[in-house]
């Protein structure tokens, strides 16, 4: 294989990376704009989303593999290969969650009146960002952006901490079943927000990783 072709399959898998990432930003997207309106239409979009992640997550992995298996690359191409093969199984888990957090927002009726709907419409806001400025470092080899991510995991922990323990104290003084069940759903959905945050900088590290070849814990 020619230098030509080997520069082309190591663009075509940022591409494919890049591709991903705008799937996992739709889908958070949709998951804050169904929140901060309280209806559920927006999110019943996730489950198309989740499918072409992994369709795009076999097709990554299968080029990366192939990158290294026939290719041997050193140096900087190196950790760019091994950097994505990490950063396909964050994304996968981003699209994963994003679909359930799309089937509870389906499932709970009265979504607009459901228990702490605007701060948990704030963690989606913020945690949609989140997704973004990790993408938006890997595609502009951003080493701010990167730590930037970072940081904004722990406004998005500290919210979540405030809004379990609301929800906690609201479900054991609810008395009638359906509240406890939405309070749970909502709580589910606070969650999976959380996850979705760590897996965001995730990324934002192994960007790190790809421009300084130490991957080290920033959160």
């Amino acid at each position: 294989m020619t230098r030509k072709q080997y520069d082309e399959q190591l663009s075509e898998l940022k591409g494919m990376l890049i591709e991903m990432g705008r799937l996992n930003a739709e889908a958070v997207e949709d998951i804050f704009r169904a929140l901060k309106k309280g209806k559920a239409e927006p999110a019943k979009k996730t489950k198309a989303l989740e499918i072409l992640v992994d369709e795009k997550e076999s097709e990554t992995e299968r080029l990366c593999l192939k990158l290294i298996l026939k290719q041997q690359p050193v140096a900087s191409d190196l950790l760019f290969v091994t950097a994505a093969m990490k950063m396909i199984t964050d994304m996968e888990r981003i699209a994963d969650q994003a679909e359930d957090i799309g089937d509870l927002i389906i499932k709970t009726e009265n979504l607009k009146d459901a228990p702490e709907l605007s701060d948990i419409a704030e963690m989606s806001e913020r945690v949609w960002k989140m997704v973004c400025m990790a993408m938006e470092a890997f595609k502009e080899r951003n080493t701010d952006k990167a730590k930037e991510t970072c940081r904004a995991d722990d406004a998005v922990d500290d919210l979540f901490e405030e809004i379990r323990n609301r929800l906690n104290a609201k479900s054991k003084i609810a008395k009638e079943e359906e509240d406890v069940e939405i309070a749970l759903n909502m709580l589910m959905i606070a969650k999976y927000l959380e996850r979705i945050g760590d897996h965001a900088t995730n990324i934002a590290e192994w960007v790190l990783f790809m421009m300084t070849g130490e991957h080290k814990k920033l959160n």
